[in-house]
């Protein structure tokens, strides 16, 4: 019994071992298979850096350029590839002529291996796009701008030059004559302030003028019609009302009266030194405000209808770049200068710290046009052609659309407002965009060839085509024409075939029967060096 139950728990141990290794054995084979299948969908495949539609299953040199074909995986090409095996050519067509094009693989008239377009790469898969492989669009440096709404504002800009206000500029000039006893504001440039004292000064006149004072205070009064008469005079040479007063309050005739200042700011010029005889009615101090300024703009004559009373204007100084300051127009003058054709306008400009000082050159800027929630785009995306302005918009990667645009205002920086053709968030390339139209010019010439051979080929010659109507011709040189195929005596290019017209036909048989007519006058050696064919259209030797 003992026996019995051991030989069973030794069998049932060795199916068990059995079973396991068969599992694992099964498994084994299952991930070798998918490891298998793995490696099959990343064949090693080789292709071009420069020309990466050019894809090969051996290394090599590109024809094309000449360099080293690069090697790759079949199913490692990245986001939006597919596998090879999923993509079905359209046709092949030569790398340097893309309007050779072939149903099956072979050489280009100049030797080269023809190269294969796909299905979704061909110019008829997508009509309103322009295909450019990514990496060509970069080696191309297209960049790119989102269109966008913002404020779009219109400048004009030209040069100013940095004036004292008129209106903020005092002179100082007496009324009587007289002699300097005392200069306390001897230096140009210094700062004064309002009522401040400049000099004190000596006249016989105003020495008699305060004694006629006193005597009418004394004799009279002070409320009495000959001292008024006597005080008005005085305030009419412009002395200070203080210094009057202490006149009438001392009862005492001051020798030397001071002069002082009419109104606070910056000595602009200076005619006076101590000690010397000043006569009347002569400058003896400018004094200018410079807390604001003028500055006198030149707007050239073609801008001169576009500058109003009250625009904004900004001001930049060379010394300080970055900086802008914001006034207004106060004043455009009425005259044009006729040497410099130009119109003046003012502007006037706060000038807290007195940084902008008088002689000083600006750049101006004037904002007279203004628009607001606009949508634009860099001015350097739009490509101009004739009466009509394209941009090629970005659909998605490698694909652009050309757009027919309308226009606006031309803004500062570089921004153009769009009236019509896109929205806000289109995406427009902004340099580059002359390549790829010369791309969509070649696609387009293509695309148009492709509608003319009815299936998108240009196929080779084959039964189907062959009879009587058949003909071969150069594709470069159209008025060559033979029976059978050969090469262009002027190009060297293979003869093509294809239908001919009534014409061209008309033209072979005659062209053949006078061959034939010269083989039999001069026999069978003419014959053979003629090869027993026509040509019609040979250039003469």
């Amino acid at each position: 019994m003992k026996r019995t139950l051991a030989l069973s728990l030794a069998l049932a141990g060795l199916v068990g071992v059995s079973l396991v290794a068969g599992c694992s054995e099964e498994k084994r084979d299952i991930k070798n298979a998918e490891h298998a299948e793995h490696a099959a969908t990343q064949e090693m495949l080789y292709t071009c850096g420069m020309h990466p539609n050019l894809v090969q299953h051996e290394p090599g040199t590109c024809p094309i350029c000449g360099m080293e074909l690069t090697p790759v995986r079949g199913g490692g090409a990245g986001k939006g590839a597919t596998r090879a095996g999923e993509r079905r050519i359209k046709y092949w067509q030569a790398p340097m002529d893309p309007s050779y094009i072939r149903n099956e693989p072979g050489k280009s008239p100049m030797g080269m291996d023809l190269v294969p377009v796909y299905e979704d790469e061909a110019p008829g898969a997508d009509s309103d796009a322009i295909a450019i492989d990514p990496v060509v669009a970069q080696n191309m440096g297209v960049r790119v701008a989102r269109a966008r709404r913002q404020t779009l504002y219109r400048h004009i800009r030209t040069i100013g030059e940095v004036e004292v206000g008129e209106d903020l500029v005092s002179v100082v000039n007496l009324r009587f004559s007289g002699w300097v006893e005392k200069l306390y504001a001897d230096k140009t440039g210094d700062p004064v302030s309002e009522g401040e004292r400049l000099f004190d000064i000596y006249s016989p006149e105003l020495v008699a003028a305060q004694e006629e004072f006193l005597l009418a205070l004394r004799t009279q009064g002070p409320k009495s019609e000959l001292a008024r008469s006597a005080r008005r005079k005085l305030q009419l040479w412009d002395l200070d009302g203080a210094d009057i007063d202490k006149v009438a309050r001392d009862r005492r005739v001051r020798r030397a009266i001071p002069i002082r200042a009419p109104r606070a700011g910056f000595i602009l010029s200076k005619s006076i030194v101590e000690g010397a005889r000043v006569e009347q009615g002569h400058d003896l101090y400018h004094i200018g405000d410079l807390s604001r300024i003028w500055v006198t703009a030149e707007v050239y004559e073609r801008d001169a209808p576009w500058v109003e009373v009250g625009q904004p204007a900004q001001m930049e100084l060379t010394y300080e770049p970055g900086r802008v300051i914001d006034g207004k127009v106060a004043y455009v003058y009425p005259t044009f200068d006729r040497s410099t054709r130009t119109l003046r306008a003012r502007l006037e400009f706060d000038n807290p710290g007195y940084h902008f000082k008088p002689g000083m050159f600006a750049t101006v800027y004037i904002e007279f046009r203004r628009k607001e929630d606009t949508l634009v785009i860099p001015t350097e995306a739009i490509l101009h052609s004739g009466t009509r302005q394209l941009v090629f918009v970005t659909r998605e990667e490698g694909r652009f659309e050309p757009r027919e645009i309308t226009t606006g205002l031309v803004g500062d920086r570089h921004d153009t407002e769009v009236v019509s053709g896109l929205e806000a968030g289109d995406v427009v390339v902004v340099s580059g965009q002359f390549l790829i139209d010369s791309e969509s010019q070649l696609q387009e010439a293509i695309r148009k060839m492709l509608a003319r051979s009815g299936d998108g080929r240009r196929a080779a010659p084959d039964a189907s085509t062959a009879g009587d109507e058949q003909i071969w011709s150069c594709p470069m040189h159209p008025e060559i024409i033979s029976h059978e195929p050969g090469r262009c005596p002027v190009c060297g290019m293979d003869l093509e075939a294809r239908a001919g017209s009534a014409a061209e036909l008309r033209k072979l048989r005659e062209a053949h029967a006078g061959h034939d007519h010269a083989a039999g006058m001069h026999g069978e050696d003419s014959h053979v060096e003629h090869g027993g064919s026509a040509s019609v259209g040979e250039p003469a030797p």
